[in-house]
């Protein structure tokens, strides 16, 4: 195999592995939004109900659903975290294989 067809066939790997490693990295991306978006969401039902006084027959209910709503945002802010990490890794990873399909194509295109 001659250097030219070796270096074509590196490209094309190449090629797909940072195709590959995007998709990954876009996967990840919507998570991570999807979780903003719901904390958001969460955040905003939950100033909401905060800001009516409780009436006092309900005071306890009410006591209690924000309690939850603290211990909701809680565990998605920590999933949140969590998924953040992993975009950074794959974020990572997306900018390796490009910049390696980028050096395949800049040398297949010298050698020519």
């Amino acid at each position: 195999m001659s250097r030219d067809k070796k270096l074509e066939r590196l490209s094309q790997i190449a090629e797909l592995k940072a195709t590959l490693a995007k998709g990954e990295a876009a996967r990840a991306g919507a998570t991570t939004e999807g979780l903003a978006m719901k904390i958001r969401h969460l955040q905003s039902e939950r100033r909401t109900m905060a800001s009516e006084p409780p009436d006092p027959a309900t005071a306890r209910t009410h006591a209690a659903w924000l309690r939850h709503c603290d211990g909701a945002l809680r565990d998605l802010r920590g999933e949140e975290a969590r998924a953040r990490t992993l975009l950074e890794g794959k974020l990572d990873r997306a900018r390796y294989e490009e910049g390696r399909r980028q050096v395949l194509e800049k040398l297949k295109s010298q050698a020519s």
